[in-house]
Order: structure tokens, then sequence, then C-alpha cells
């Protein structure tokens, strides 16, 4: 567990940035052997893309989907990095897309994807006596009252409890 900032925070990042959200769910038990093989792949995609700070991939945060299913909440720089790495052949997805399709038949396994561009100051964040988390951890994290993109997720007014100790965060 990472250490707890205290008070309310925010996440900001210069620019545009791509949120990509995927996932995958075990259909058919008998095939749970390959459903671990190919959460397996897409952990080495990570390792590999964690140490390529030219690939424009900026983190990930795993999201557990029931017993059955996994995902990931990813951020990239640009869509043209994450469709670069998606697309050569060089890097790890392609075979291991490959592989899927060779491998994964009469939905044992399914997946699935959702892309969102976010545009510069198209984003809300709010982190209150948590641990650095999502975009959180991975960019500049400074104090609620210092941050500038609001898009009324948050405002200025203490919480309940802020008010009733008259400490204000």
């Amino acid at each position: 567990m990472g250490h707890v900032i205290s008070g309310r925070m925010a996440a900001e990042i210069d620019g545009d940035f791509v949120l990509y959200i995927n996932g995958f769910r075990l259909n058919r038990l008998r095939a749970i052997h390959k459903w671990f093989l190919a959460g397996r792949k897409i952990g080495a995609m990570f390792e590999e893309l964690a140490t390529d700070p030219d690939s424009g991939f900026l983190g990930y945060q795993p999201a557990l989907q029931g017993l059955r299913g996994g995902g990931s909440i990813q951020y990239w720089r640009s869509l043209e990095d994450l469709q670069r790495f998606a697309q050569n052949p060089n890097d790890m997805h392609v075979p291991a897309w490959r592989w899927v399709n060779e491998n994964l038949r009469n939905g044992e396994v399914g997946f699935w994807a959702e892309i969102y561009l976010i545009e510069d100051g198209n984003y809300e964040t709010f982190y209150r006596d948590m641990p650095p988390k999502g975009l959180g951890g991975l960019t500049t994290l400074v104090p609620m009252a210092a941050h500038t993109r609001r898009l009324g997720m948050t405002t200025n007014r203490s919480g309940p409890d802020e008010r009733q100790s008259g400490a204000a965060k």
C-alpha cells in the first residue's frame, strides 16, 4: 500500500491524453487455463510498456471485474501512441492478439475495449486521504485549492465532516 497523502488533492496533466479501458471475461470454465495465460500475456505487455518511456504509455490501474473478469484502466499520452503499440508487429500486442485469435475459440474468453480522447482540461479528479491512484499516481498531484480545472465534481466547499471539526483540507 502506498503512502497516504492527507487532504484534498487533484491530478493535473498538461495537454490531451487517452483513457483506454479494456477487459476480458472467462465465459467457459473449461478454458480457465487459457484465461490465465491471456492474463499473463497482458501483464507482460504492461511490463514491456513501462520500460519504454518513448511508448507514450503513462501507466495503468488493474480493474477486477468479478470472479471471471479482469481488466485495466490505461493512460496514454496520445491516440497515435496507443495505435502504434497496438499495430507494431515488433511489440507484444500483435503476437498476443494473434495467439488470442488462434487459441481462444467458440467464445471461451471474451474481450472488450473502450477508448476516450480527453482534451486538455476536460477531466476532473479528486483524491482525499488516499495513496496516489489512477491518473493521480501517474501525474502531478496538487492541493484541490490550487487546482484550476473544475468541471463541477468538486467544489471549494468543505465536506460535512470538515465543517463539524472546523478543519479545512
